[in-house]
């Protein structure tokens, strides 16, 4: 059984969920962010092909016992590499801090999927976003998280397979976002 290193990426301070902030205040998109956070590791938690759980943030949180991983502002895509650079080849797996859907069932899929394939990647609802990267086989990869992520990322690959599945698909960003998340169980 492959073993994975994880990493959550936690946007922290004012910046967060910004795009909520006409509906929710600043301390509630605060809350929700973490909510999610947490639910996010605990599922990654449940999953025992994971030997080490990885939190990159600006400060370490202090709810957050495991690994902490400084981000040093050199931007996302940046801090990943120099983190996977520490996984020296080994599987690696990114995980949005995000998804309030998320269960160990869709982690496995993914995992599973890449392993078997060497990589694989879960999209967002919308299909343009990467919520998640599986790399299972150490191989060069150019990371192209933001705008447009998943035809970037798809690009480098073309036979790599997308998973869109419910869990791994709903992030937060936006109100309808919310909505859907709240329509499918999500309490926050």
């Amino acid at each position: 059984m492959t073993r994975w290193h994880a990493l959550v990426p936690i946007k922290q301070g004012g910046n967060g969920k910004s795009r909520l902030a006409e509906i929710l205040s600043q301390a509630e998109r605060d809350l929700l962010s973490l909510r999610m956070a947490r639910h996010v590791l605990f599922e990654l938690g449940r999953c025992s092909s994971i030997s080490d759980i990885t939190v990159l943030s600006t400060d370490r949180p202090d709810w957050w016992s495991g690994s902490w991983a400084a981000d040093g502002g050199q931007g996302l895509n940046a801090e990943i590499e120099g983190w996977r650079q520490t996984c020296d080849g080994g599987a690696v797996l990114i995980v949005h801090a995000d998804l309030p859907l998320l269960n160990a069932a869709d982690v496995r899929n993914l995992l599973d999927v890449a392993e078997a394939e060497g990589i694989a990647l879960a999209t967002d609802r919308v299909g343009e976003g990467s919520n998640a990267l599986a790399i299972a086989d150490g191989r060069p990869y150019e990371l192209r998280f933001g705008p447009d992520s998943r035809r970037l990322h798809a690009a480098q690959s073309p036979a790599m397979r997308v998973i869109q599945r419910t869990g791994l698909s709903v992030d937060i960003d936006t109100l309808e976002d919310l909505m859907f998340a709240r329509a499918h169980g999500f309490t926050g």
